[in-house]
């Protein structure tokens, strides 16, 4: 008989809840680590963990001193990061126990984007010219030398989350108020006082998801994108297989691995953020985890059969990996998303939706009487469409148009 494997997952959320199904999906003892034990209700994985630790999952020394005190201590066979904010913390305690994990050192680059853009530039990767600043004067003389326009964000955050664009020195006065005023981000982790300057990168922008064993490519894929208009960075679609720029992928994934190996990432998964600019490829962020925004749960998996979840799991637990994933058709999701700041009335248009053979799968989050506003990180979305289609060209007409087809009347 073989032994049921063991697998602890420090905070499951959002995309971190598709790792907890899939590994309680393979007959896993599944062990939840978060903050509260009402948080399987919150994330909505109620019905696949079978114990749960309560940790400060803002503090390693927490998360290893729970898992110390319970019967799992010693009998563990992975510790796997479910929620972006605390991979690095995650790193650390599974080096700690001597479990499979991603260097603590590339967790915490992934997670800091000073320590990225640092590695970058140390390794020749094509990114933005940067400065980390602590204040107001430091960012105006940054600007000055990088040369505007120029975007200034924390060094800690996610989600467009305290992303300012700057085009003179002045809009620093009050991108700098709000930011001193942006105390604590997701799941109550400080927000750093350290900020960087950076150069913008002009040109379209991708995501390239990548997986890697040993270094060597297992599977990647460009995603096309579309973002809001400035002053706003909010993601607004994802298209997979990408339907433009078809020529430059090879070049994007190269970039791409060049800055996951930057950064010390050589196995997992890895999603990077990416712009097209008229010299190239340049980085905008690596994060070491599959992408969000359904990307990695329903874009790679109707793209191309991939379950990424699942063979970061058997990566973790040494078990085999597929490394086979041709193109099946083409997935698109389009963000549902306010054109003025007010209260709903009404919503129209959902039928459409409901009734539209393309569709795998949409979520309206948005009910009358509520208040909305341009949105100005992904927080702010409304809802959302996913569509197939026989080539990317088509799935993301699609889901354009039928997110588009709803109409928001306001009060």
């Amino acid at each position: 008989m073989v032994d049921q494997k063991v697998v602890a997952f420090v905070e499951p959320s959002f995309y971190g809840v598709d790792f907890v199904e899939r590994t309680h999906r393979k007959g896993c003892k599944v062990i939840a680590i978060g903050s509260s034990l009402d948080n399987p209700k919150k994330y909505n994985y109620e019905t696949f963990y079978d114990d749960f630790l309560i940790a400060d999952i803002r503090d390693p020394q927490s998360i290893y001193q729970a898992i110390k005190q319970s019967p799992y201590y010693g009998k563990l066979d992975a510790l796997i990061p479910a929620t972006d904010y605390a991979s690095h913390y995650t790193a650390e305690v599974a080096e700690w126990l001597s479990l499979p994990t991603i260097p603590s050192f590339a967790a915490h680059n992934a997670r800091n984007k000073d320590l990225a853009r640092k590695a970058y530039s140390d390794n020749h990767v094509p990114s933005a010219q940067y400065a980390k600043v602590a204040n107001y004067e430091e960012a105006c003389q940054a600007a000055s030398q990088i040369g505007y326009p120029v975007v200034v964000k924390p060094t800690n955050c996610a989600s467009s989350q305290g992303v300012f664009f700057i085009n003179k020195e002045e809009e620093f006065l009050t991108a700098f108020q709000k930011l001193r005023a942006f105390k604590k981000t997701y799941m109550g982790f400080d927000v750093s006082t350290d900020y960087l300057v950076e150069e913008y990168l002009e040109g379209p922008e991708f995501s390239v998801e990548l997986f890697l064993k040993d270094k060597e490519v297992v599977f990647s894929s460009v995603t096309e994108k579309i973002t809001s208009d400035l002053p706003y960075f909010v993601e607004i679609s994802h298209t997979a297989p990408t339907s433009s720029q078809e020529d430059k992928v090879d070049e994007m994934i190269n970039v791409s691995v060049q800055a996951m190996l930057a950064i010390g990432i050589d196995n997992g998964p890895s999603h990077v953020e990416i712009r097209l600019t008229d010299t190239g490829p340049k980085i905008i962020e690596v994060n070491g985890r599959p992408g969000g925004d359904n990307i990695a749960s329903q874009l790679l998996f109707n793209t191309y059969g991939l379950d990424i979840f699942e063979e970061t799991v058997n990566f973790y637990l040494n078990l085999p990996i597929k490394d086979d994933f041709p193109v099946q058709k083409a997935t698109s999701i389009a963000f549902l998303t306010s054109r003025q700041n007010g209260q709903i009335s009404s919503i129209e248009g959902i039928e459409i939706i409901k009734n539209d053979d393309s569709v795998i799968k949409f979520d309206i989050s948005v009910n009358p009487g509520d208040t909305v506003k341009i949105p100005e990180s992904s927080d702010d979305r409304l809802g959302y469409v996913i569509t197939s289609g026989e080539d990317a060209k088509e799935a993301k007409r699609k889901a354009m148009d039928l997110i588009n087809s709803i109409q928001l009347v306001y009060q």
